[in-house]
């Protein structure tokens, strides 16, 4: 049975929040030895910005919502990258309305969170938030049986268990989708793979909002692959202790046996990398080149690696089959795209749309994230369900309260 702790009130919760962005910012140093043990130097900065932005931003995001909720249990589980900014969006944010906020890290990242738990003296300033590292079906018996809201990012079928067991609960499910850049005639080509190799290789790749494909006109494919390999021979491959390594250690060897079969089936189309160095888990970049009727629409591989899947397209008709394929709508979180085509650009109507922009560009903690697919993000309470992008805080007083958004 899950008891209650510790409700805060708004006041208190941010001046909580007030006293973990001193504490963040006046061990920066320290965060980043222990975050670059885990992952590179660029994606610690990158989160430590990131959850820095979001504390200063609770303020406003809290007090826009009508009714305070109090006395809720949340459980949430926890995704396999970003470890404190993760901490801090699905972990601190919800605090404020709990109880208990249950988290269940991944295995591979419990140690780090025990230590980012000592160094920002998480239990102090939050002893409604805890650490209830298990095995997920023990988690889900112990803690999210009872709770109010269970915060989950992982497989839409792992979704479907965890709802099927625990249906007094809101479900606030954070999928995957294809995340594709989408290239037209008219794109800067220079620009395009700049942020390809932006978002692609960020934290060495394993990202749920790295594009899992790269749409390219034929016209242009040439230019773009060849500007790709320019930048991606500038790409570090190694210990995510050096500063200057971009792609590092593969977090779960299973990620690097899944890749392997994929690339087998693909090695005729590889034109760049198609290293596996599987002693050490590194994944080294990677192109694929392929004509789109060569891609099933059904079937986009989920990268966890900084692989580029190059699809070439002769005509817009091609991409629109594509588009119009519900196994690939139902995926639909962002599309980057590159130039412009008004007929295919009105069809994008399940995803948010960046226009010469990546989803790093544009994510912030107090702002929602996500799409319109079925598999992508959504909110699960009872026979009620909304798809659409995610906000924590504005979706638990949707759905709790029944209001209409």
């Amino acid at each position: 049975m899950i008891k209650p702790e510790f409700v805060p009130t708004t006041k208190q919760f941010l001046k909580s929040c007030q006293m973990l962005e001193s504490l963040i910012t006046k061990r920066e140093t320290e965060l980043i030895s222990l975050l670059v043990t885990y992952e590179t130097h660029d994606a610690a900065r990158d989160e430590i910005t990131r959850s820095l932005e979001a504390l200063q931003g609770f303020e406003a995001e809290i007090l826009s919502l009508d009714n305070h909720l109090e006395d809720l249990n949340i459980a949430t589980i926890f995704p396999l990258n970003l470890p404190l900014y993760s901490l801090i969006i699905f972990g601190i944010a919800p605090s404020v309305y709990s109880n208990n906020v249950y988290i269940r890290p991944p295995e591979i990242m419990t140690n780090i969170l025990n230590e980012l738990f000592k160094i920002l003296e998480i239990n102090k300033l939050f002893p409604n938030v805890s650490l209830k590292p298990s095995p997920r079906h023990i988690f889900i018996e112990l803690y999210a049986s009872e709770a109010d809201v269970i915060i989950f990012t992982g497989k839409y079928e792992n979704a479907l268990a965890i709802q099927k067991q625990c249906k007094q609960a809101l479900l606030i499910y954070n999928g995957s989708g294809v995340n594709p850049f989408i290239i037209f005639e008219n794109a800067d080509i220079k620009l395009a793979a700049e942020k390809a190799v932006e978002m692609r290789c960020f934290n060495s790749g394993q990202d749920c909002a790295g594009p899992d494909a790269f749409f390219i006109p034929s016209s242009r494919a040439d230019e773009f692959i060849k500007t790709l390999m320019t930048n991606l021979d500038e790409i570090e491959v190694g210990d995510t202790r050096i500063p200057s390594v971009r792609v590092g250690k593969t977090m779960k060897p299973t990620y690097i046996q899944e890749l392997k079969v994929w690339l087998n089936e693909e090695k005729r189309n590889i034109v760049y990398g198609g290293v596996i160095d599987e002693e050490n888990q590194l994944v080294h970049p990677t192109i694929v080149r392929k004509n789109i009727n060569q891609q099933a629409p059904h079937t986009f591989h989920e990268f966890f690696a900084p692989y580029f899947n190059v699809i070439e397209y002769d005509d817009v008709a091609d991409l629109d089959a594509v588009i119009d394929a519900p196994a690939f709508r139902e995926r639909g979180m962002y599309i980057s795209v590159f130039g412009d085509n008004q007929q295919v650009q009105a069809k994008l109507d399940f995803v948010q749309v960046l226009q010469n922009t990546i989803v790093n560009d544009v994510e912030r903690g107090n702002e929602q994230y996500g799409g319109y697919g079925l598999h992508a993000n959504f909110l699960l309470f009872g026979d009620r369900k909304l798809v659409q992008p995610v906000l924590i805080s504005r979706d638990m007083h949707a759905m709790l309260n029944h209001q209409d958004q």
